[in-house]
């Protein structure tokens, strides 16, 4: 999952330490193949992009040249393949099982010489319970010195909603000086475990410079809201959920399917044949984000890599256009008070939707957003059941 710098590279990217480059944005997360150039609604104060996978460097190395004010990343993604050992928490180039190679700098020196503004260490993906190879993790990020790298923290989810595991995983990420981006392997939306949500504000509140990789919208700005330095959240579904590498994708959700579209007011995605179908009789609602000046939310029922890709746009544009609201509120708890309030008038459109289209329960609220609409806020008392 590495690969050299670019073949056109020039002089590297100022250095800038990773911490300072990432706090206090929210990235958009993409693969190469589907990036030509910086997407123009990401606010260069609040955001950044991230490209995913083999080709980044080549094509961060492009961005980077007509986009010098915002942050650029690489992010190798051997996670999504590659199952980290106690010998091996890094993908590194011709790997021999040792801890940690001589070849981790240029792996990272390949991301910094094509333009990326921090470089990402190639994390292998950390089993359930694996407490030796996420020791390891922890270990080999311990041995990095220079301050321009963010280090891919990728546990399976039980790290995070079990308790034993938890304070390991706690631990571990005070260990390390640099910033950590911590993603969650799951079949499902891993937010949507009853625990998930409350252990990962926990995690926040005892851990510094934490941000969620590979996130959708409510969790991304909930991580925010509640402590998280940075957050990246991806424009398709494969990029907002984190298959575990030693899984086969759901069965139950297999082939090509028409994309996901973000319906702003529900704060909620849903699949274009299924707004598609819930509207076949009625009017879908419209959008006034930068890519949709106005247009049907229901015309991306299809399967058209063009359609797909302005879906993807229109979602990005649409968050983007919020991260004013989230990161200019005057202080912390009035950042979480104006997220829960967000989360709370989401559930509220679902019925008043539901009612408009005169089809009882056509869109239910997910159990994440339920849980973020109503968990007390630090110093608040649980209302009683």
């Amino acid at each position: 999952m590495t690969e050299p710098a670019a073949a056109s590279q020039g002089s590297r990217w100022p250095t800038t330490s990773a911490i300072t480059a990432v706090t206090g944005r929210i990235f958009l997360l993409d693969r190469p193949q589907f990036t030509r150039q910086m997407p123009t609604f990401l606010p260069a104060d609040r955001s950044g992009l991230v490209l995913c996978g083999r080709g980044g460097n080549t094509r961060i190395d492009t961005i980077s040249r007509h986009a010098t004010n915002i942050p650029v990343l690489i992010d190798p993604g051997a996670y999504q393949d590659e199952v980290a050992t106690a010998d091996a928490p890094f993908s590194l180039p011709g790997d021999d099982g040792m801890l940690f190679g001589a070849d981790l700098d240029t792996v990272l020196d390949g991301q910094r010489d094509s333009h990326a503004t921090a470089a990402i260490t190639p994390s292998r993906y950390v089993q359930a319970g694996d407490s030796a190879a996420f020791k390891a993790l922890v270990h080999a990020a311990g041995q990095i010195k220079r301050d321009d790298v963010i280090v891919a923290v990728p546990v399976a989810l039980p790290w995070l909603t079990q308790e034993q595991y938890l304070r390991q995983l706690i631990a571990g990420l005070q260990r390390i000086r640099h910033p950590k981006a911590l993603m969650f392997g799951a079949q499902r939306n891993p937010f949507d475990d009853a625990a998930a949500i409350p252990n990962f504000r926990r995690l926040l509140a005892e851990t510094t410079d934490v941000g969620l990789w590979r996130a959708d919208v409510p969790a991304a700005f909930d991580c925010i809201a509640h402590g998280g330095a940075f957050a990246t959240i991806g424009a398709g579904g494969s990029l907002r959920h984190l298959v575990p590498a030693d899984e086969k994708p759901d069965a139950n959700n297999p082939g090509v399917h028409t994309p996901a579209v973000l319906l702003p007011t529900m704060l909620r995605y849903s699949e274009a044949r299924f707004i598609a179908d819930k509207y076949a009789n009625t009017l879908a609602p419209t959008c006034d984000c930068e890519i949709c000046d106005g247009a049907s939310l229901g015309r991306f029922d299809s399967t058209n890599a063009e359609v797909r890709a302005t879906a993807h746009a229109h979602n990005a544009a649409v968050w983007t256009g919020w991260l004013s609201n989230l990161f200019d509120q005057p202080n912390t708890i009035q950042r979480q008070r104006w997220w829960r309030s967000v989360c709370s008038a989401a559930i509220d459109a679902h019925d008043q939707e539901n009612a408009r289209i005169r089809q009882a329960g056509a869109f239910k609220p997910s159990p994440a957003l339920k849980k973020l609409a109503n968990l007390p806020l630090p110093g608040e008392v649980p209302s009683q059941p």
